[in-house]
């Protein structure tokens, strides 16, 4: 679904500018710093790749493949995302070490509370990228707290938590416990500090209740968490030089409650 989404993107970017070129390319980031306190680990990852789509406004593509051959429609927007290997990459220049092709990662630092990171990363090709972020301050949950039930059907789940300093998003969910649970659970992106979880997170597709253990969880996220698609494939997201997102989140311990 993500890359049939980036090649549209990539298409509508492609007819947009007018471009003459047979392919398209674009160097992709996903990356993210992040203080998890359960359990506790300070990481750093950065994805890189390369995307790239076949220009189909152009005449060789007009040409072949034949729109009748019924290969063309099984893939009708040719594209493919190449990991990609090699990359200098460093968080306010300690070095990231490469764990796979593109698969950029770091874990056991030291990161403080509203302190600004900056990410580097030198591609094979010289090219240089950029983007920073503010790790947000810590926060906790208010409530729910942990041990609380609710009935379904009759109680209102609201929860509450601290503002964190340099937050731009709160990221805020809840989810059966038990992953084999068919429980469809809930989650959304806000900037206020207090919400209502829907009744629905409780119920399966059909609208049955399902009682049982749930995970209430909220991160705060500085960066490009709250970045649309459309903002980061047409716009270029939060990172200069490729287009991609940078984040810095805070994990806050999730609270376990019950219902019934």
């Amino acid at each position: 679904m993500r890359l049939a989404f980036v090649t549209v993107s990539l298409l509508a970017i492609v007819a947009l500018t007018g471009c003459e070129e047979s392919q398209f390319s674009t160097v992709i980031v996903t990356a993210q710093v992040a203080k998890t306190l359960n359990p506790e680990s300070n990481t750093v990852s950065v994805l890189v790749g390369t995307a790239t789509i076949q220009n189909i406004f152009h005449d060789d593509w007009m040409k072949s493949p034949d729109p009748g051959d019924t290969s063309f429609w099984s893939n009708p927007f040719p594209a493919s995302i190449d990991p990609m290997a090699g990359a200098d990459v460093s968080l306010n220049n300690d070095p990231v070490g490469q764990k796979v092709s593109g698969v950029y990662f770091r874990a056991a630092l030291d990161l403080n509370y509203l302190e600004r990171y900056d990410l580097t990363i030198v591609t094979p090709a010289g090219k240089t990228i950029t983007a920073h972020g503010f790790l947000p301050d810590s926060f906790s949950i208010l409530g729910p707290r942990p041990g609380d039930s609710l009935r379904i059907g009759t109680d209102t789940l609201r929860a509450v938590w601290t503002k964190s300093d340099s937050a731009e998003t709160y990221l805020v969910g809840i989810s059966p416990a038990d992953t084999s649970s068919p429980a469809l659970g809930w989650s959304d992106g806000l900037t206020d500090t207090t919400c209502i979880v829907p009744d629905a997170a409780f119920r399966d597709s059909f609208g049955v209740a399902v009682p049982g253990e749930y995970v209430f969880s909220i991160t705060a996220v500085n960066g490009g968490w709250n970045k649309s698609g459309f903002d980061l494939f047409l716009n270029g997201g939060n990172v200069t030089g490729a287009s991609g997102t940078f984040g810095c989140a805070v994990y806050p311990r999730p609270v376990s409650i019950t219902a019934r």
